[in-house]
């Protein structure tokens, strides 16, 4: 977006996605910084040919360093097009969001080797009907506390990081929204280190409960 501005390039938002997407395969980081808002997004299958045109040349970008070779104004290959998709839900704006975040590192390597190769039909089932009902849950006013809590629940990926997280475990099992007013759910952000909790009120006291659960694991310093 910066590169768009300074240089003038008056590319499209939708341009922009698909150019960051030739490199970066993650649509969901790229629309979000894009677009803004609550985004959801999926990546269309690429062909061999889509899958390889990862870069444009330099020498085909800037024709001054291309050793003497006009290849004209602009880039001879194209990136392909609509690699991803991605649609703005509505957000309830009571719900905001509580990050508490720890002062040590988790390698994203590291919490991607803790997944499994293979899941059971059982938990993946379990997960998509969750995720086909949360975005509508989070839009809805006024949310329900009950609902997303329980959509909030997972089986693909925090059971397999939980032990890289000290204490995350007895927050799932702790922090409920019965327990917690105003609390709505707790989660990782993406594959963690830092927690991530949805709440409409009592945001100090859900964020010092989450640093607490964490002290009494291990002697960690959190922030939020």
């Amino acid at each position: 977006m910066l590169g768009n501005e300074v240089g003038d390039l008056n590319l499209s938002k939708e341009m922009m996605f698909d150019y960051c997407l030739m490199v970066e395969r993650h649509p969901d980081n790229v629309a979000a910084a894009l677009f803004g808002g609550f985004v959801g997004t999926f990546m269309k299958t690429l062909s061999p040919t889509d899958t390889a045109c990862v870069e444009i040349l330099l020498s085909e970008v800037l024709p001054e360093l291309s050793g003497g070779t006009d290849t004209g104004e602009l880039p001879i290959h194209k990136p392909p097009e609509a690699i991803g998709s991605y649609h703005q839900f509505r957000f309830n704006r009571s719900i905001k969001s509580i990050v508490v975040i720890p002062n040590f590192k988790l390698d994203t390597s590291e919490a991607r080797y803790r997944l499994p190769q293979n899941y059971s039909r059982e938990d993946v089932v379990f997960n998509a009907q969750r995720c086909s009902l949360l975005p509508v849950l989070l839009g809805e006013d006024p949310p329900n506390a009950a609902k997303i809590s329980e959509a909030m629940r997972d089986r693909l990926h925090q059971q397999y990081r939980a032990d890289l997280i000290p204490g995350f475990t007895k927050m799932l099992q702790h922090m409920t929204h019965n327990a917690y007013p105003g609390l709505l759910g707790v989660s990782l952000s993406g594959a963690g280190p830092s927690i991530l909790a949805l709440a409409t009120s009592g945001f100090g006291e859900i964020a010092k409960a989450i640093i607490g659960i964490s002290s009494e694991a291990q002697r960690i310093h959190y922030d939020w």
